[in-house]
């Protein structure tokens, strides 16, 4: 059997892909590219836009098309909150939901099989349909230990949290995954140690709202001496600092909604993670915020900023901003605005607000009309281009650890700590890849920054 996969959309996406292909290939499956053709494809949905939905149709169409023949199963958040729209497809064979993606290897094979043996029994309607409801999402699905990483040899996801109970009111998420489960502590160190043991050097934990960690009633874990005064969040960076390897921690978001200053100013002081947070803002406008359901002030999301600033003020910092929320004035954009520039973003991702049937925000009058989305995007993307110019100068001649990735000619790739993206010249071919470097970082470059190796190793 030939399987091939395609996935939008978050971090946590790709890590259960990547749980997903070791699954197939432990079972004698050849995993290809999904430009190949194969028996059986896969695609993993997203569904946090309107234009991830679209995105998702037309992979399916596009990887029907590469083999009309082939076995086509659609999973991941699209697939959980619409179901019925994706079996309706006749490119599609399957929709499997969130929380079952661990039983989908076990459901292919015994389809392909049934297929090959000329014994499949046509359902009424040819296709399979199974999603939980969100009440059923009540536990933290077990995908195996996952060895492997779409990041290629350098870097490695580990997921450690599924589910938001925070309801903001653009976002179906909360719906697609469920209440918050958080996954055993004891589990994560074992993975952490399996990847480290393969030779990864920078672990990347990953959630839905990874901030939430441990924080569902019932949840609870064997404390160590000297963790009684630590949330579950600041225990897990404690074990993984406490690992004896020559590696860094990267978290891949913290969301203001539960975090505060005082909370952030406890988790940034572990030795060995980087020093690089994503916080997604989604405005600058308290009143917006608030309209957004998020339980936050814009100055208290400016005092976590300083906060971090204080402890390191080449800290990296990326957001997210949607432009164009209901009720949006041309004044609470322009805070949108003064947020960046206070802030001095590594990197912005600029939304333009998309109602998304069974939000909240899908009934909210006073809409902002899309010409005004557009133009005000387009400022939004200028206001972080230069953000970030301003944070690649501000680190100019400053000497980062880099860990290498990727050979590109004359140049290795890699990113900082603080999540600058490296071009290192190596002409003669020496760096290693897969490990860290001391560069000096100079001119601007690309979507990062040129590099000079100042000292290799440590």
């Amino acid at each position: 059997m030939r399987v091939a996969f395609h996935t939008l959309g978050c971090k946590v996406n790709q890590y259960e892909t990547e749980a997903m292909r070791e699954a197939f290939e432990a079972r004698g499956a050849e995993s290809v590219s999904e430009n190949e053709a194969a028996d059986v494809y896969i695609v993993n949905t997203c569904t946090v836009t309107n234009i991830a939905d679209r995105k998702s149709r037309q992979y399916i169409r596009r990887m029907k098309s590469a083999n009309p023949n082939a076995f086509v199963l659609v999973t991941g958040c699209y697939a959980q909150v619409a179901a019925d729209e994706i079996i309706a497809m006749d490119e599609v064979d399957m929709v499997i939901g969130n929380g079952l993606k661990s039983e989908i290897c076990d459901k292919v094979f015994a389809e392909y099989e049934r297929r090959i043996n000329g014994t499949a029994e046509a359902e009424a309607d040819g296709s399979e349909v199974k999603v939980l409801g969100r009440s059923e999402l009540n536990y933290f699905e077990d995908m195996g230990n996952v060895v492997s990483s779409e990041l290629g040899t350098s870097r490695a996801y580990i997921k450690i949290q599924e589910g938001c109970d925070r309801f903001c009111s653009y976002c179906l998420i909360p719906y697609a995954r469920g209440p918050v489960r958080s996954r055993p502590l004891e589990a994560i160190i074992e993975e952490a140690k399996l990847l480290l043991d393969k030779g990864f050097k920078e672990l990347i934990l990953t959630g839905i709202n990874t901030a939430l960690y441990g924080t569902e009633e019932g949840y609870s874990f064997d404390r160590l001496e000297g963790e009684e005064d630590m949330t579950p969040m600041e225990a897990v960076l404690s074990r993984l600092d406490d690992i004896d390897m020559d590696f860094r921690i990267r978290l891949s978001s913290l969301e203001p909604t539960v975090v505060d200053k005082e909370h952030v100013e406890r988790i940034i002081r572990f030795r060995k993670l980087c020093h690089h947070l994503h916080l997604s803002a989604q405005s600058g406008s308290t009143s917006v915020i608030a309209a957004m359901n998020r339980h936050y002030t814009a100055e208290e999301y400016m005092d976590i900023v300083d906060a971090i600033r204080r402890f390191d003020p080449l800290y990296g910092i990326t957001t997210d901003i949607i432009v164009g929320f209901p009720g949006e004035t041309e004044e609470d954009f322009e805070d949108s605005l003064k947020l960046v520039e206070h802030s001095m973003f590594g990197r912005v991702h600029a939304f333009r607000y998309s109602p998304r049937r069974g939000t909240v925000g899908a009934s909210m009058k006073d809409p902002v009309r899309g010409e005004v989305k557009a133009e005000r995007i387009d400022r939004l993307i200028a206001a972080g281009e230069a953000s970030a110019a301003a944070f690649i100068e501000a680190n100019r001649k400053v000497s980062h650890k880099v860990l290498t990735e990727e050979r590109d000619g004359g140049l290795v790739t890699g990113y900082t700590d603080n999540y600058i993206k490296v071009y290192i010249e190596d002409v003669a071919e020496e760096l290693p890849i897969g490990e860290f470097v001391t560069v000096q970082l100079m001119d601007a470059y690309e979507d990062g920054c040129l590099g000079r190796v100042s000292e290799k190793g440590e």
